[in-house]
């Protein structure tokens, strides 16, 4: 009997699950919640990060710079703590569709004035030194996505919606 108790709660919480996770992808397009992804890597002090970081803000930034469905963009460097070396990618977007789809014509035209140079070009060796200390980098890189509920957030000193325990409502029973 307690293993049959167990197996309904089990299979009644992964249904639970399921159904916030649907839920989620097939949100409301006036709804409060948000996509937020979120990547983090490490570039090591010392006279290569000026290299990385430089590299990271011409040639990789600007795909989520100048996408129009991103809603808000940071890029954070870690300045207090037990990880000095991290660096944080954030971007926010309204549904996941956003998340996945191309940046267009202000990505093409970013890319069509900023291109990379080729062999006999100058600043050729100085991109490929670049280049291969971020993807170096990168390589260790982590993507997250978080959904949040902008109902909850302070945006540029705006109190949210509200402050203190939930209201009732749908987006409370998920814990968003």
């Amino acid at each position: 009997m307690r293993r049959t108790t167990l197996g309904a709660c089990a299979i009644a919480l992964a249904i639970f699950l399921t159904s916030g996770y649907a839920q989620a992808q097939e949100q409301q397009p006036d709804s409060p919640m948000r996509y937020v992804t979120v990547t983090t890597f490490d570039v090591p002090y010392g006279p290569d990060r000026a290299k990385v970081m430089a590299f990271l803000n011409e040639y990789f930034l600007p795909r989520t710079q100048l996408h129009p469905d991103v809603r808000n963009f940071r890029l954070l460097t870690h300045v207090w703590g037990s990880d000095g070396m991290q660096v944080i990618i954030e971007a926010e977007y309204d549904n996941w569709a956003d998340i996945e789809a191309d940046c267009g014509q202000p990505c093409d035209d970013y890319y069509a004035q900023h291109v990379a140079p080729t062999v006999g070009q100058g600043g050729y060796a100085e991109y490929q030194e670049m280049s291969a200390l971020f993807s170096q980098a990168y390589s260790t890189h982590k993507d997250e996505i978080y959904l949040t509920n902008m109902n909850r957030a302070m945006v540029e000193g705006k109190t949210p919606n509200w402050v203190g325990p939930t209201p009732v409502a749908a987006s409370a029973a998920t814990g968003n």
